[in-house]
């Protein structure tokens, strides 16, 4: 069975958990390193989903403003 992939907004959430640690001075510096390659990543995976969202909508756009002459 495969594991659903977390939404946008679980992604946000967990990126902002991993900057609060980092600017926890108690955090160990083992679970720093992690927490900067797993922040890396998600940043990575969040500007990919805002650039495929911002290019659906602007076709959609473009799909309306196509149909204005047509009926």
């Amino acid at each position: 069975m495969s594991k659903k992939e977390a939404s946008y907004e679980d992604k946000v959430a967990e990126l902002e958990d991993i900057l609060r640690r980092l600017d926890d001075a108690e955090t160990p510096i083992d679970t720093l390193a992690k927490d900067v390659k797993k922040g890396a990543a998600l940043i990575k995976e969040l500007d990919h989903k805002l650039r495929d969202v911002e290019s659906q909508v602007r076709d959609a756009f473009a799909e309306l403003e196509g149909d204005d002459g047509e009926n």
